[in-house]
């Protein structure tokens, strides 16, 4: 029988540490348990599946914030029943120990799991379900690197469930971002960017993604943009998804300026040996139909130490874009296949080791976008960009318990293998008649003749069209050992260091695809080429102290010194005369930053079930080279950015806990911009500091449980992002003036859905659940005198869902996008091409079987 330190020892306030090695250790003490002694008879709102048992006495814990001890050998191999109702603590853990040859007994406030005598007298009746309250999901988050309550944890973030996720067949980031309020995506040729609190701009990702432990993040390329394409895992067998908003410099570093996404695969299970397998049919409008299948085992290889889980995934979505230039329908296509698979050590209480390893194969047909001159989900690009994309991830996470202080330590690498692509042929027609390429062409320094100028039009009609292509390898390698005290003083504190290396190389090719086909031609003809090789090395020192001054009162101070290296080459191997690229062109440059990040929080308990806080943070970015040819001097160099934020949050619950209301007030400050920017040919983009702009925002969700049987929740997200000078520059285009808007930040979005679920049968339950979505209106560009002042956002989308669900099969039939709405999500200009937009993905309608065993 394992133990918790707890026992025997004065409680500690706060939270608990023992919260991340829960079945193994056979304890599971959530926050709540030790908050202090409260009535042991107060009912509360169950809403369990059927799973092993050992899963369903840590949910149990988590949601009644009672501390259940437990040997992983006396649940080894049992389930529990669904649980669904109104109970006390004592209520609901006799109905998931019953005819499992298990029962309980109190050990102070703990209840401590034991093999249930031989019956020697007539068993007491048990005491009758109290009525309401009604309580909402008590959520364990690990936002600040250890465990909190969602409800008590000082960040203004938003908390989603893997099994939501699940249910409503969400298998990447686009599907799932409305139910994460604040989250923007920007789509692009090559990817998404991730933006929070308005912070987008080019350079390094303004919000850090995070897979478990390990941030990742795409190559440098040829824009010095490696925020532009976010490398995205599939979400299969996820835990949680947990999103953070607002800076989070001293824990999180660079690439968390405007906040983080963390997604949270689930762990094996030492519990038992479990599985699902699941298969999702959809069919779309204006597209085709497809099927996706993924499955997931569990199994305990050495009980009571070692467990492993299997993931694996294959997940087709139709096209629904058609080339009406090129005759071709459905042309973006995609197929994600993935598999990954888990080993969790856990012998002792005290060591914990977990190693996982990923491999996820990527390929899309065609960009997703459409054009403004062939009207929703048609384009009439004439070379098609088709995208593939190669994954690897590895990581090993060591944690050891002390009796004064735990101890993590983290090693990731990963890989991203891809090929990039874009239709190139708007520059062609933008520079056909261009006098700065005809004298390229020439090497002339007078201009053209008449018989000159034609003859290099007539080389760039015979190159027209082209695509840009460009293979990318990427690889990082990432280390951080952190150690956090514990106790039950009134000071908490935790120290770590962090080490990351990231290389990336790109070979940038511009090339000519056949007009009939939008395919490159055999064999190559390159119109030009370029190489860029990146280097860039981290290493960071952080902390952060808490001090409680008073009950349910504390002050945290943290900071982060960085250390930043970069180095940027490049070198042209075929000269580009059409774009300005030379063959003498080369560059080898490096730049180091050094710096703090900084943070200040003051939290408070003011009453049961009201939390506020007040904090000032900062976010930062480190500079670089752009490796541009023809650039001016001026701006080869671009300097880091940094983000400082003053905000006011606060937390509640009703007195019952049925509602919960959560707001944050921001103001912040961001300093030399990093921001992308056009050459006057708009041939390349490279990033500039353009000055400074000022962001204040509001967030604000409810959530509201069992109103005339219905689960209700909505929020509302209030953006204002300025700039507060003139930008000018004489060699760039694009950029803005005092006052103007910054480009794809809407002034609004917000989100609500409703859901009710009702017990048809023993152990059979269905539900019902709509969602809406609105997307504020925001625009492409600083303001209207700029030619790319294009218009995206300000449509709102609907969605519907039912299921059935057993304790060993569940079925769910999905509407997305109800009214089939082409919202325009992202807006751009293929250079001197047409307007892209990349809409919403149109009505589909979802079937999804899972089958649990």
């Amino acid at each position: 029988m394992f133990r918790s330190r707890a026992l025997g020892a004065p409680r500690r306030r706060g939270l608990v540490t023992a919260l991340l090695c829960a079945a193994a250790v056979g304890v599971f003490a959530p926050a709540g348990a030790l908050a202090g002694p409260g009535p042991l008879s107060d009912a509360r709102r169950f809403d369990l599946p059927a799973q092993p048992l050992s899963q369903a006495l840590n949910q149990l814990a988590l949601r009644s914030d009672r501390e259940i001890l437990f040997s992983p050998t006396l649940t080894l191999g049992r389930r529990s029943p669904s649980l669904s109702g109104t109970f006390t603590a004592e209520q609901a853990l006799a109905r998931l120990l019953a005819g499992s040859g298990l029962t309980f007994r109190l050990e102070g406030r703990s209840f401590l799991v034991v093999p249930a005598p031989k019956p020697r007298e007539e068993p007491e009746a048990r005491p009758s379900p109290v009525a309401p309250p009604i309580d909402l999901d008590s959520l364990v988050v690990t936002a600040l690197k250890r465990s909190s309550l969602v409800q008590r944890t000082p960040v203004s973030m938003v908390v989603v469930d893997g099994e939501q996720l699940s249910r409503m067949a969400m298998a990447n980031i686009e599907q799932a971002a409305p139910m994460l309020p604040g989250l923007k995506l920007i789509s692009t040729a090559f990817g998404r960017r991730l933006v929070l609190r308005g912070v987008h701009g080019a350079g390094e990702a303004t919000t850090g993604l995070y897979y478990d432990e390990t941030p990742m993040t795409g190559p440098v390329g040829t824009t010095a943009d490696p925020g532009v394409m976010a490398p995205e895992l599939a979400l299969v067998d996820v835990d949680r998804i947990e999103l953070l908003r607002g800076p989070q410099g001293t824990l999180y570093g660079s690439g968390a300026m405007g906040g983080a996404l963390r997604i949270l695969f689930k762990r094996p299970d030492l519990g038992g040996d479990t599985g699902l397998v699941g298969v999702s049919v959809a069919s779309l409008a204006h597209g085709g139909r497809s099927a996706s299948a993924a499955a997931v085992l569990n199994a305990v290889v050495v009980p009571d130490a070692l467990a492993v889980r299997l993931t694996a995934y294959d997940q087709r979505q139709p096209g629904v874009i058609d080339n009406i230039r090129l005759g071709l329908s459905d042309v973006d296509d995609s197929r994600v296949r993935g598999v990954r698979l888990a080993a969790l050590w856990e012998k002792s209480p005290r060591l914990s080791v977990l190693v996982s390893g990923s491999h996820q194969s990527s390929h899309r047909g065609d960009i997703s976008a459409w054009n403004d001159t062939a009207g929703p989900w048609r384009t009439v690009h004439a070379g098609r960009a088709p995208f593939d994309g190669d994954i690897d991830l590895a990581s090993a996470v060591v944690k050891w318990r002390g009796d004064a202080v735990d101890i993590t330590a983290v090693s990731s690498w990963y890989r991203w293998k891809l090929v990039r692509r874009s239709d190139y042929s708007g520059v062609l027609l933008g520079e056909r008649t261009s006098a700065a390429g005809c004298r390229r062409m020439f090497s002339i320094a007078a201009a053209c003749s008449g018989a000159q100028m034609a003859g290099y039009s007539a080389y760039v009609d015979s190159v027209y069209p082209a695509i840009l292509n460009q293979p990318a390898d990427l690889t990082a390698r990432i280390h951080e050992i952190r150690a956090a005290s514990i106790g039950s003083g009134p000071l908490r504190w935790s120290l770590g260091a962090y080490s990351e290396v990231r290389e990336d190389y790109i070979d940038s090719q511009v090339r000519h695809v056949d007009p009939a086909t939008g395919g490159p031609v055999e064999p190559t003809v390159l119109i030009g080429r370029r190489d860029i090789e990146n280097h860039l090395s981290q290493h960071a020192v952080f902390g952060e102290a808490s001090y409680a001054v008073a009950p349910g009162a504390e002050l945290t101070i943290g900071a982060r010194r960085f250390d930043y290296v970069k180095r940027d080459r490049g070198a042209v191997q075929i000269p580009n005369v059409i774009s300005g690229t030379w063959m003498d062109y080369a560059i080898d440059a490096r730049a180091r930053e050094r710096g703090w990040s900084l943070k200040a929080l003051a939290s408070r308990e003011f009453a049961p079930g009201l939390f506020g806080y007040a904090q000032i943070s900062q976010g930062f970015r480190p500079g670089g080279v752009n490796v541009v040819p023809g650039l001016p001097e001026t701006l080869a160099v671009y300097r880091s950015d940094r983000l400082d934020n003053a905000e006011l949050g606060l937390k509640s619950q009703s007195a019952d806990r049925r509602l919960a209301l959560n707001l944050a007030l921001y103001r912040a400050r961001w300093r030399d911009m990093q921001y992308a920017a056009q050459t006057q040919n708009r041939a390349f983009n490279y990033v500039t500091n353009i000055g400074a702009a000022r962001i204040q925002g509001l967030e604000v969700e409810g959530t509201a449980r069992k109103v005339a049987g219905w689960d209700l929740a909505a929020s509302l997200t209030l953006t204002d992002a300025r700039l507060t000078a003139d930008q000018v520059a004489n060699s760039a285009i694009g950029l803005g003036l005092k006052g103007d808007r910054l480009p794809s930040v809407p002034k609004v979005s917000a989100s609500a859905s409703v859901e009710r679920r009702w017990t048809l049968a023993d152990a059979l339950t269905a539900r019902l659940r709509f969602d809406a979505h609105y997307a504020g209106v925001a625009r492409s560009a600083f303001n209207a005198g700029n030619a790319d002042y294009l218009k995206m956002g300000g449509y709102a989308a609907f969605g519907v869902s039912a299921g059935l669900e057993n304790r060993a099969w569940s079925a769910d039939l999905s509407v997305e996008n109800l009214l089939d709405r082409a919202g325009r999500a992202s807006a751009a200009r293929n250079t001197f091409g047409p307007v892209e937009y990349f809409g919403i993905m149109p009505r589909a309608v979802r079937l999804s079987l899972e089958r649990r065993f």
